[in-house]
């Protein structure tokens, strides 16, 4: 892949996947080290797997969208910071849900969606958290990375 003149690499991190019983993988991570990644029932069900021999893990669909999720709501987090928002403590709470559909046989990530819970401190204006809520998905990394390829939406709603 040729590099854009507007792009400055950063990093390189670099993964080792190792094939596990049970139809898992054993993903090495950045400083985390060693992730299960497997099927759940739903999944496995699609790929005709019998039973027992499938040890229930988070799907790799199941990562992309919670990390999604997570880079998210960080940004929007530190986006809130900035104003003065307090997220910490329950203030501020996400609940995603991602659609997986198949697709000519193979199984996709169509959608993802982010619910944002927010209580607003008393002195933060609305419309700078709306303008914040607006503009962070274009910050964040991972939607930058696969927003063109899967719909990200997500609503705030103030607790």
């Amino acid at each position: 892949m040729t590099q854009t003149p507007e792009e400055q690499i950063v990093q390189r991190p670099t993964f080792t996947v190792r094939p596990s019983p049970g139809r898992t993988k054993l993903v090495t991570m950045p400083v985390d080290g060693e992730v299960p990644m497997g099927m759940r029932d739903e999944i496995a069900e699609h790929y005709k797997i019998p039973d027992g021999e499938l040890t229930p893990h988070a799907t790799t669909l199941d990562y992309l969208i919670g990390a999604a999720a997570g880079c998210l709501t960080g940004t929007f987090s530190g986006m809130l910071l900035a104003l003065g928002q307090d997220t910490h403590n329950g203030r501020l709470e996400a609940r995603a849900e991602g659609v997986i559909v198949k697709e000519r046989g193979v199984l996709r990530i169509r959608s993802i969606h982010v619910t944002y819970r927010l209580r607003r401190e008393s002195d933060i204006e609305v419309e700078k958290v709306e303008r914040a809520h607006e503009r962070h998905h274009r910050h964040c990394p991972v939607a930058s990375s696969i927003g063109s390829a899967i719909e990200i939406t997500s609503e705030l709603v103030f607790a």
